[in-house]
């Protein structure tokens, strides 16, 4: 039988994860976790901590998660799809101060392979990043976005809305 939490995974202790949620190998999670039922997290995931997902998320291969993502339920990330969180890096600058602001993705929303979210944006429930974006601002509910920066191209149908 397959371990549901995969191998080779590091994976602290308080990290909490809902029934029926697959993880895959060499995944990373952080504490202050918390993950939803019937979720797939792929190989190669890093969750930096502090973070919610909701249930029925799929993070596809190599996905990562800054700190203080919030995911909803039924969003769909393709692989390596990248969340920052410090608009403006503060390493080693003293005079600059901290504020964590991760990207917060909403319910049934699909963001494609290759594609990074900047720290702060909000990806409107059912929206559709295109594969590779790059989201510079909030994405409204329902749209469809690509390029870099991603710009509104079209809205989702109403058949695949959530």
């Amino acid at each position: 039988m397959v371990d549901p939490r995969g191998q080779f995974n590091v994976i602290a202790p308080d990290v909490l994860i809902g029934e029926g949620t697959r993880v895959g190998n060499f995944v990373f999670i952080r504490a202050n976790t918390n993950i939803g039922a019937g979720c797939t997290i792929g190989s190669y995931v890093d969750i930096e901590g502090d973070v919610s997902i909701g249930d029925r998320v799929s993070l596809q291969s190599g996905c990562y998660i800054t700190r203080g993502v919030v995911i909803e339920d039924d969003v769909f990330c393709g692989p390596r799809v990248i969340t920052m969180n410090d608009k403006r890096i503060v390493h080693r600058r003293s005079s600059l101060t901290f504020v964590r602001e991760g990207p917060r993705i909403g319910r049934g929303a699909r963001v494609g392979g290759g594609s990074v979210l900047l720290p702060g944006v909000t990806i409107g429930a059912n929206a559709f990043v295109g594969a590779g974006s790059v989201v510079t601002r909030d994405v409204p509910e329902g749209s469809i976005v690509v390029g870099n920066p991603a710009r509104v191209v079209g809205s989702v149908r109403p058949e695949e809305l959530l």
